[in-house]
């Protein structure tokens, strides 16, 4: 059980159009880069997801998330509500979206993460 590999760079006509998403919160969150990777489980799925930014709601959440297919240059972007399925009460939520395929992704492994993670309790010692 890992994380999908498939990565895209960001649009810039996806960017703007994102941009202009109002928003309810003061402080909107946003991707680190402008290199987006897959964020959904490595089961087959229609198309792939990337965290852009916050969404325009607040109750229930959403994000904005940058969507492609393998193959095709195009990409759109889609403000979905979060799953925020919890493996605990007093856990962190899901940080996909409501419907995402596969399992939430606290339940899968992404290499890449748990190395970094690795390194910096390393660094902390």
């Amino acid at each position: 059980m890992f994380r999908c590999k498939a990565t895209t760079g960001l649009d810039d006509a996806v960017l703007a159009l994102a941009m202009q998403i109002p928003s309810p919160r003061a402080d909107i969150d946003w991707a680190a880069s402008r290199s987006l990777r897959c964020l959904l489980e490595d089961v087959p799925h229609d198309h792939h997801a990337a965290f852009l930014r916050t969404g325009a709601s607040a109750a229930p959440d959403s994000d904005v998330f940058v969507c492609w297919r393998d193959g095709a240059s195009e990409q759109w972007s889609e403000d979905i509500e979060c799953c925020m399925n919890r493996p605990t009460p007093l856990a962190t939520g899901c940080t996909l979206f409501t419907g995402h395929p596969g399992q939430c992704d606290w339940q899968y492994a992404d290499p890449e993460d748990t190395a970094i993670q690795e390194a910096a309790e390393r660094l902390a010692l």
